[in-house]
């Protein structure tokens, strides 16, 4: 029998093509919808809902932080990530400094008991050593803390940045666009670090650029996804 339709086309039966056809076209949209659209999703997502975090001088992690600037940014170049090695890494150079501090005391402690000729010493003499010392002592929790304050880094809606400083005299700084960046992977070995959440991440980049290593940095997971969800951006914008 041929498929003909006989009736009132204002009758509420009758089949509406265009309904039909509308309906179809969002479903075939829904299913050819490219898979870039949901790194655009998590990225808007990320910067939608996530406030504007304040970085003080103890941050190990901020995300879209306030008041922090940096040399040499970009025109309309965001900062989404701050970086610094997890404050727990400090642990070993705190307790090294404080035994440091406590030395003078005990060795005080026992010249009590006579087993050390201190008290042979000129009251000028001791102070002066002690002065000597804990200059000594300042100067290396001074240094310690200089080298994890000055080692960080960035992430931008533009560019990944590392910088690296060591030792007072020692700087170096390396950047990659994102639209450079091929792979990012992360590693958390051992249980201290699974504890408090902090691992090496690495970014892995095309051509001549350097590949980009942050140690101890917290959250490692996290930092990888919202890097994905940059790139997913970048390239669904430069292909």
């Amino acid at each position: 029998m041929p498929d003909i339709f006989v009736g009132n086309p204002k009758d509420s039966n009758f089949p509406k093509k265009e309904s039909v056809s509308e309906s179809e076209k969002i479903n075939k949209e829904q299913v050819e919808e490219p898979k870039s659209i949901d790194h655009r999703r998590q990225i808007v997502e990320f910067q939608a809902d996530k406030e504007h975090s304040h970085s003080h001088l103890f941050s190990s992690y901020c995300e879209k932080p306030s008041g922090v600037t940096f040399a040499d940014k970009l025109e309309n170049e965001e900062l989404l990530l701050f970086l610094r090695k997890h404050l727990i890494t400090n642990v070993p150079w705190i307790v090294s400094a404080l035994a440091l501090s406590l030395a003078p005391f005990i060795l005080i402690a026992i010249a009590g008991f006579g087993a050390l000729p201190i008290n042979l010493l000129p009251p000028v003499y001791i102070t002066m050593i002690l002065f000597l010392y804990y200059f000594f002592v300042i100067g290396f929790i001074f240094v310690h803390y200089l080298t994890w304050f000055y080692n960080i880094g960035l992430v931008t809606n533009q560019r990944i940045i590392d910088i690296d400083f060591s030792s007072l005299v020692f700087e170096n700084v390396d950047a990659t666009k994102l639209s450079q960046v091929e792979d990012v992977g992360y590693k958390q070995v051992g249980i201290i670090r699974s504890i408090f959440d902090y691992g090496n991440v690495h970014v892995h980049t095309a051509g001549p650029a350097a590949n980009f290593e942050f140690n101890a940095v917290p959250h490692p997971e996290r930092i990888i996804n919202i890097i994905n969800a940059l790139i997913g951006k970048t390239q669904h914008i430069h292909v």
